[in-house]
């Protein structure tokens, strides 16, 4: 650019050379004294437009210059000078580089949104490949930045249901939302949206984990449907009985006695599944009154094992307990926590045959006291042991028990509300181990 003018100026300079050569040879015509005027004209005029033509290059030969700098990122250049073109120039790389400032720290917000959400993104561009991912979507697909983007959507997520969305919101504008299921039961719902004016970001794919909402909705489902059958089995029992009595039985004394026992135990089991309901709301929502005291739960562990000492004789069971004199002292409800290790100790028992052992267990533990419980029954699968503390849940082994059910359910949120938490190991085979803790008292205190 600045050759080309050059060029032109030059071709402009030559012309005035050449015209003032031929005014000078006219003044060969003229008197003395008007060709002498019109000579230093003629050269004053030629010098001042030689000396603003020199000026006027060399400021485009800054200007050109600073520009190459400006266009390969150097926004600090500046054009010396005070004349129109150098004002222009300085003008105009400043409100550039306010304005790339202004759109920089609007990408890095923009990008500290995406990658401060829990939530993994996905942007494609028109072709459905990927153009962005945030920092969730590389922790959910398990691959980088650099390995997601410039890959088809459908080879990330090769589900077909997520791959017809996106494209619907890509090709005809369409928000949609569908759920997929990944491997190791994981449920997403997966949120498309087209993008109006966003560059090469044509839609977005955003994916919500909603695991646990399926699986509380699973829960909710189970709960509804343990509650149906605890109720209907002992209702259904005390109906048949009250028929039998209705239809003769009542004039046999033996078997009247007989039916109204069994009728008994039915309301019993009842009673008891309506109080066990009760007691676990109320410790769920903080409404039941936990005491919190100093004590020592070596005394709370004996006094639990010593009413049960005679039940585990009778079943042939070998209940051990050695006592542990130097444990800390914990801040809790003793009455409830030895409902905690009954709990325990009768599933134990429960589940043990003739011949097998119960022991117990405590120890100090980083600012708590450990206590647990193993038997030598015939364990938990790994596929149940995540599900042994929900409401009504019961494994294979204990269908056919008389259980409620909710025994494991108020342990564990009575630890809870301890502030501990409660476990369970098992093999499968060989027994299980359920250990709870409680933070000990100086621990508590601290906190």
């Amino acid at each position: 650019m600045a050759r080309r003018l050059l060029l032109q100026l030059a071709v402009i300079h030559l012309t005035s050379f050449v015209a003032g050569l031929v005014a000078f040879a006219v003044t060969d015509r003229l008197d003395g004294t008007v060709a002498a005027a019109l000579g230093g004209t003629l050269a004053a005029s030629f010098a001042a437009t030689a000396a603003l033509t020199l000026a006027f290059l060399m400021s485009l030969w800054h200007v050109e210059a600073s520009a190459r700098l400006v266009v390969s990122g150097d926004l600090k250049q500046r054009v010396a000078g005070e004349g129109p073109l150098a004002r222009s120039f300085n003008e105009m790389v400043a409100v550039l580089g306010e304005r790339l400032e202004g759109a920089a720290q609007e990408r890095n917000r923009l990008m500290a949104v995406l990658n401060s959400s829990i939530d993994a993104v996905l942007a494609v561009d028109s072709e459905g490949r990927i153009t962005f991912a945030n920092a969730a979507a590389e922790a959910l697909f398990e691959r980088s930045h650099g390995e997601l983007v410039g890959d088809p959507f459908g080879w990330v997520v090769p589900e077909e249901q997520a791959i017809e969305a996106l494209r619907s919101s890509r090709e005809a504008g369409e928000a949609r939302s569908v759920i997929s299921e990944r491997p190791n039961h994981q449920f997403l719902q997966v949120v498309t949206t087209p993008i109006a004016g966003g560059g090469e970001w044509a839609a977005l794919a955003v994916f919500h984990d909603v695991t646990d909402v399926k699986r509380t909705e699973q829960v909710r489902r189970d709960f509804v449907a343990n509650v149906s059958h605890e109720l209907r089995t002992p209702l259904a029992a005390i109906k048949s009985l009250i028929e039998s009595l209705e239809s003769g039985a009542l004039d046999e004394p033996a078997t009247a006695k007989d039916f109204l026992e069994r009728a008994n135990h039915e309301v019993d089991r009842l009673v008891r599944l309506v109080e066990e309901l009760m007691e676990l709301s109320r410790i769920e929502s903080g409404e039941v009154p936990m005491a919190s005291e100093p004590l020592d739960l070596a005394e709370v562990i004996a006094a639990a094992v010593e009413r049960l000492r005679r039940q585990a004789r009778s079943l042939g069971v070998e209940l051990s307990w050695l006592g542990a004199p130097d444990l800390p002292a914990v801040l809790g409800d003793a009455e409830r926590l030895e409902r905690v290790l009954v709990n325990l100790l009768l599933n134990a028992l429960k589940f043990t045959p003739s011949g097998g052992s119960v022991r117990v267990l405590a120890a100090a533990q980083e600012g708590a006291v450990a206590v647990s419980v193993s038997d030598t029954g015939a364990g938990i699968s790994a596929e149940e042991l995540p599900r042994v503390f929900e409401r009504f849940y019961k494994v294979d082994r204990a269908r056919g028990s008389a259980g409620t059910g909710l025994g494991l359910a108020i342990v564990k949120h009575t630890v809870e509300a301890h502030g501990g938490r409660v476990s369970v190991e098992s093999a499968g085979s060989g027994g299980s181990t359920f250990t709870f803790t409680i933070p000990a008292a100086v621990a508590a205190g601290a906190k």
